[in-house]
This record gives structure tokens, sequence and C-alpha cells, in this order.
């Protein structure tokens, strides 16, 4: 709010003005001033003088709804037409000034009522009016004797902007120059509309400007308009409105207008509404006095700004000395007018320290002329930090402003979330596939990179299965050379025992380059034995029960022996059978060189803490199938022959243990596939699928091993009796004993014995 202030004038021109306020009746029927005995209107005063200067002040507040007149309004009021007696005083007793010339006044109280006002302005106007008496007469028949009225040469006033307009319209009609100590409607600046208006305080304009720099200062960018009704508030609101908005950087949260004649209870229904918006606790406030001492008890935040320049101007033709015009004014400051009749912008700033124990009410806290020195301010029970009017509060850190539509200085902070960081105040953007935000989201760092780790338990657990098989064939094959030519080792078929061991062997060796951290030549090895110990294992395994498969089959229409059974001839059998893994591998080679690869969306959980890139061959789960699959088909076809040879005497050969020995594994490894692909979304998908993939790998190839070696080792070992020779038979003796052994117990003759079959070829 802006309160134009003027010196307070001597205490001796406050007793006179108190006299003439205490009109009394006298016995004429005329109202009298004890002190001076001059003659006056109801609500005026008059002071004789060779010339005579309008006056226009705010004696009384504004009264209720039905009366023009209210209270006393001693600051506002009285203070400021002591200002301008003072002033006469002063000129009056200066000789050197106007010698010989008495300065008088006219002094109307307007009751802070712009219709009031305009009927009393009436008065400075009576003596430029011409009257026509002709047709009036007194009781007598003589012409009356009409009392002419003071002829006013200036008028000082009004306070309130709108009195002053409503004066002013008046005024330049008669050519009545007019200087206002208080009103600052913007309006008033328009030199064709009030040519005769001048005024010794700043028009809105600089005062809004003001009070922007203010607000600016005190870091606020949210804040209520409150302004009363009429020229001086709305167009000071205006203003404000304006010069922020071309300014930026401050909104209004809402603006509030108090109604001329405001009803009971209207200020707690304006004070409550601007509560509505707890965030805006700046109100910037253009309102008259009146309004304003209602309005200072709310949640607001107000700067009265008070300019203090003293000098009153004069004279016949007074408009044409004071503009433009700089005077020394009294206070030491100087008076000058523009060419519109406006002061430049100066004001002092007050604040009202409510808790100032020492010297409680206004202090001055800083001044503004064009721009703004503010010191510290004192705040509710002495607090001296500046409450904050604003409507959102600063983002955190990784957080983006979203703003309100149509109101630039609130906005929502929203997370940058998942892999963004911020990437300035209103745009949040994702991280690169390799780097991850920080933990306030503010830039991207480097995802951390793993591998499997030897002492992680995922690698553990298989490397000491492995180990253990690598033991057992490694004793196997030891056993196997030692006795390599004893019956059961021969019986076994040395050849592709070796090369089925050998099979098992590499099985148990992939699970360590399975652990190992990836390289070139690793990822090479990895495609080369993934299938090669099992192509070389089930190969050998096919050959054997394909072998046993056609002998008894062959021996069911001849006794001529099938081809292709000697030892170099399953040999080259299962050779074969490995070329096609081995060959796919090369083409594979050649068509994508084995190379590392960071697969960094593999395990890249909602939570980016916990986001790691993985250091793996360039092996996907479908390549690891591709390259199991030739295995796969293998040991199913392995499988098939079982199931067929499953009648042959289990005595005779090894075609019942190569068939439990497959079933077991089609188990391990129908288990095997679920638990693979199942795990595809879990955060340690590479663990646990090398791990099972490893396991799987061991258990088949210890299956193979505990099946089919076992029980010969032991029979070796601990039985070596039991590893004689047995009288051998001919191919056509085999047949028949494999025949007569598929036939029913009933079928067999009394004394029939059985057929030990010849287990060396």
């Amino acid at each position: 709010m802006i309160q134009p202030d003027l010196q307070k004038p001597s205490n001796s021109s406050e007793q006179n003005v108190v006299l003439a306020l205490q009109e009394s009746p006298h016995k004429d029927g005329k109202t009298r001033v004890s002190a001076s005995h001059q003659h006056f209107h109801p609500h005026s005063i008059k002071i004789p003088g060779d010339i005579t200067l309008g006056g226009l002040f705010p004696i009384h507040a504004r009264g209720p709804h039905g009366v023009n007149c209210g209270e006393l309004k001693k600051e506002k009021g009285i203070h400021r037409m002591e200002a301008m007696l003072y002033a006469l005083d002063q000129i009056n007793s200066d000789p050197e000034l106007l010698p010989n010339i008495t300065l008088g006044a006219r002094i109307l109280d307007t009751c802070s009522r712009d219709t009031y006002a305009l009927e009393q302005s009436l008065t400075f106007v009576q003596a430029l009016i011409q009257k026509d008496t002709s047709d009036i007469r007194c009781s007598n028949g003589e012409p009356p004797i009409i009392r002419k009225p003071e002829r006013v040469v200036g008028v000082i006033g009004a306070s309130a902007s709108s009195v002053s307009i409503m004066v002013a319209n008046i005024l330049r009609l008669f050519e009545i120059p007019q200087v206002s100590y208080a009103s600052t409607a913007p309006e008033l600046s328009d030199n064709n509309r009030y040519d005769y208006f001048s005024r010794v305080v700043p028009p809105d304009s600089y005062q809004a400007q003001a009070m922007l720099d203010i607000v600016k200062a005190m870091g606020w960018n949210y804040v209520s308009t409150l302004a009363s009704e009429g020229n001086y508030g709305e167009s000071g609101v205006d203003a404000f409105m304006q010069i922020s908005r071309e300014a930026g950087g401050v909104c209004i949260a809402q603006s509030v207008k108090i109604p001329r004649e405001p009803t009971a209870g209207e200020f707690d229904k304006i004070i409550k509404r601007l509560m509505e918006t707890s965030n805006a606790r700046g109100v910037i406030i253009f309102a008259n006095e009146d309004d304003i001492n209602y309005c200072a008890a709310g949640c607001s935040c107000c700067f009265p700004l008070k300019w203090r320049c003293h000098m009153w101007p004069h004279g016949d033709e007074l408009l044409k000395v004071t503009r433009p015009v700089c005077l020394a004014g009294s206070a030491g400051t100087s008076v000058l007018f523009n060419e519109n009749g406006d002061a430049p912008g100066r004001y002092d700033i007050f604040q009202f320290q409510m808790t100032n124990h020492s010297h409680p009410g206004y202090h001055v806290i800083g001044q503004w002329t064009n721009n703004l020195r503010i010191n510290e301010m004192q705040w509710s029970g002495g607090d001296r930090s500046v409450p904050e009017s604003i409507c959102s509060f600063p983002c955190n850190p990784g957080e983006r402003k979203k703003m309100v539509k149509g109101v630039p200085c609130c906005w929502h902070c929203e997370l940058c979330d998942g892999y963004q960081y911020q990437l300035d105040e209103f745009n949040c953007e994702t991280c690169p596939s390799d780097m991850r935000p920080v933990p306030n989201r503010t830039a991207c760092r480097p995802t951390p990179i793993i591998k499997l780790e030897w002492n992680s338990p995922w690698a553990l657990v298989p490397a000491s299965l492995a180990m253990l098989g690598i033991l057992a064939t490694s004793a196997v094959v030891i056993t196997f050379i030692r006795f390599n030519d004893t019956p059961i080792v021969r019986a076994s078929g040395r050849e592709l025992s070796y090369v089925l061991l050998t099979g098992i062997f590499l099985i148990y060796l992939i699970t360590f380059l399975m652990i190992a951290e990836p390289g070139v030549v690793v990822c090479a090895f990895r495609r080369l034995l993934l299938g090669l110990g099992m192509a070389i294992t089930y190969s050998a395994m096919l050959t054997k029960t394909n072998r046993i498969y056609r002998i008894f089959e062959q021996g069911k229409r001849s006794v001529t022996p099938p081809k292709f059974i000697s030892p170099t001839s399953q040999l080259v059998i299962t050779f074969i059978l490995v070329c096609v893994q081995v060959l796919g591998v090369f083409v594979w080679f050649g068509v994508v060189p084995p190379h590392t690869i960071i697969d960094y969306d593999e395990l890249r959980p909602p939570n980016p803490d916990l986001a790691r890139g993985i250091l793996k061959c360039d092996m996907s789960d479908l390549s690891i199938i591709c390259c199991l699959s030739y295995s796969i088909v293998l040991m199913v076809t392995c499988t098939v022959y079982a199931v067929k040879s499953r009648g042959v005497p289990e005595t005779f050969n090894e075609a019942k243990p190569i068939g439990f020995t497959m079933y077991t594994t089609c188990i391990v490894w129908l288990a095997f596939v679920p638990i693979f692909f199942g795990t595809a979304q879990s955060t340690e998908k590479l663990f646990i699928q090398t791990a099972t993939l490893t396991v799987s790998m061991s258990l088949s190839a210890s299956v193979s091993l505990g099946m089919l070696y076992m029980p010969k080792v032991y029979v070796i070992v601990f039985h070596p009796e039991q590893n004689v020779q047995k009288r051998k038979r001919s191919f056509k003796a085999v047949v028949q004993a494999a025949t007569l052994s598929q036939k029913s117990p009933s079928d067999k003759q009394n004394g029939e014995t059985r057929i030990e079959p010849d287990r060396t070829q």
C-alpha cells in the first residue's frame, strides 16, 4: 500500500485545528471558531487572506451506509491539514516571500468519499459562476445584497485518487490549478484530461515498480493483490500486474477488490479468501487508508511506502510556475514536476514492526529512487528471516518441473524415474544403455561390469561336481589302462570305451570353461567343447546300441554277421558322427567369429542401483540350444535303439545299462529346459543358467560313467576272480542263445541250461 506522508507541523498548528473542529453554534445562528472568530460552513475551515487557496482533506473517515462521514482521521486527515496550515504560517510570516500579501484558505472535509467531496468542492467555483439576480427582490422591494464568495486560485488535494479525479473534472472547467499530496492513480498523468492537475507524489507506475522491486528482493514469485474499488486501487493493481508480466518471474495468486461500501463482515471474507492461497503470503495492497486499517490485521506482508517532500506552489498563474519547477523543500529534498504534473519516483520504505518492543510502529527500512536499497527487516516474533511467498518450492536434484498451465511461477516436481536423469530444469533424459543415473539423478555414471566369479556359490557347486567327475573319470581310465587285456575291459569294447570316456571327460571340463572369464580363446573353446563332449559320448553310445541291435536283428534272419561291427568300423562311424558337430562349430566360427560382449540389458532391473553389465561370450540362449541340439538328437536316437534292444539278456551285453543311462539322461535334460528358460527374467539369470547347464551336463556325464563303468571297475578292483575268460562262442551260438533267451519259461525244455555269451568281441 502507498501512504504519502508529509512533515508533521508544530503543536501550535494542531491546537488551532482542533479548535476549528470543535464547532459551537453562536447566538446569531452562525458557526464560529473560538480561536480566530472566523465564519465557516459545516465541515470546513475558513482562514482569511488576500489570496485564498482551497484545501481538500479526509478529516473524517467514510461513514457507514447512508451516512456521509464517520470517525475522525487524525494522522491521514488532521495531520495533513495541519501541514497545509503550517505552510501558510511559514509563508505569511516570511516578509520576503509574499510582501504585503497574505495567503488564506478554505479547507473542506471530503469524508473519504468521492461523491461527497464533489459536492463540497463546488464551493471553490461559486465565485466564478455568474448569477442572474435581476428577478430577485427583498420583501421591501429592494434588490438583495448577496455576499460574493471568496475566489479560490488553487486547490490543495485531495488524498484519494477517486476524489481527486472527481474534483479535477470540475476545477479544469474553471482553470483552477490543483495540487494533490497523495493521489497516485496513473490516469491522472494524462495531461489532456487533467491538464490543471499536479501532484507532489509519484504516480502508481513508479509505485508499482517499487513494489515489484521489493517483491523480487524478497525472493517472492507468488503474491496476491488487494485493491480498493475505484481509480486508485484498480489502476494501481493493473499497473503492478502489467509490469510484473513484462518483467516476468512474478505471478498473481488472486486479485481481490474491496467494495466502495463494504458490508459487515466483508473484510473477514476478504482475509479468508486471501488465506485460501496459503503459499501467497505476500499481499500487494493498493487501498485507501480506511480499508488498509481493516486489512492490516490479516496473513499479509505489507510495505507502507512514504514519500517526503514539502513546499507548496502558489500564485495567480499557479500552473505556469509549477510546470516545470524545482524547489528546495523544507525537508531538504527537492520539489519538482514534469510536463505531466507528476513528481519523480522517490520513496522511503517503512515497515510496521509490531513486535519491536523498544520502538513499535513504522521504521524506515530502505529507499527507492529508480532502484531499490533495502536494509534488514524484522518480522513477527522478532524473526529477521524473510517469510516465503512462492507458489512452488524449488525441485530437488533429479526432479523436473512440470509447469501448471497458465501459471508460469507454479509447477509440480516429478522425479526422473527408472534410468532417467535430469537433463535440465524441465526435462528428463534416459541414460545410454551402458550407463545408469547417479543417486541424485543429475547425471549418468557407467554401469558396473560383472562376471561369474570362482568364489561364487553358483560357480563353486558346479566346479566341485566337475572336479569329482574328472577324478572319477581319470580313475576309470587308469583302471582300464591298467587292466586293458582283462576279459571285462575287452568285453566292454575297449576302443569305443576310451572314446566314450574321453567324451565324458570333456563334458566335465566344459564346466571350467563356462566359469572362466570370457575372452576370445575361452569363447572359442566354449563353442567347440560345449557340444563336442556330449557328441563324442552319445555318438559312441549310439554306435554301441546300434551294433547290438543290428547283430540281433540280423541273427533273426541269417547266421551271417552284419557289416561294420568290427572295432575299426565302430570307431569310423563314431568319428563321422562327431565330425558333424565339429563341422557345424567351424561353420559358426566362420560366420560369427568368437568374441566377448557386455550385455547391459540382461541385468537391468527397475532399480538402476542394481543394474549391471555382464561380460560374457557372444552365445545367446538360442545358440546354446542349437549347439546342444545335435547331441540331443544323438541322445534321443540312442534311447530309441536302447528301447529296441531291451529284450537282449543282461548277461549278454551293455544294452540294458545303456538303456538305463539314456532314460536317466533324458529325465535330467527334460528338467534342464524349464529351469534354464524359466530364469530368463531373474536378476541372476547368467549365474543360474550357467550353473543349471553345467550341473546338468555333469549329471548326465555322471550317469553314463556310473552306470556303464563303475560296476566294471568295481569287479576289476574288488572281485578279480570274476574277471576271467569265458568259453568262446561262435556268432551262430550267440544268436541262438539270444533267441532262446527271448522265449517264455514255459517254452523251455527240461534240463535246458543257460548259455553265457562270449563278450570278447
